[in-house]
């Protein structure tokens, strides 16, 4: 015999709005976004970033250290 009748199943705790509505968790993943490593050429200067984005623009393709154009690695 079993007490499965009695025994209350343990309720999932859900984020919940303002009106009491469970809210889906939806994780937004990046559609569409390539990840670029940029290193500076210069050994003096050895900046490095990585961007995630759609495009670079010409701003991003600049070190902001030395104003010298940056190498473009796609990952």
């Amino acid at each position: 015999m079993s007490l499965d009748k009695w025994v209350k199943p343990d309720k999932k705790k859900q984020n919940r709005d303002k009106k009491g509505k469970p809210v889906k968790n939806v994780e937004q993943e990046p559609k569409n976004f390539k990840k670029y490593n940029l290193s500076c050429p210069k050994k003096s200067c050895n900046y490095q970033k990585t961007i995630m984005k759609k495009q670079l623009n010409e701003k991003d393709k600049i070190c902001p250290r030395c104003n010298s154009e940056m190498k473009i690695k796609r990952v």
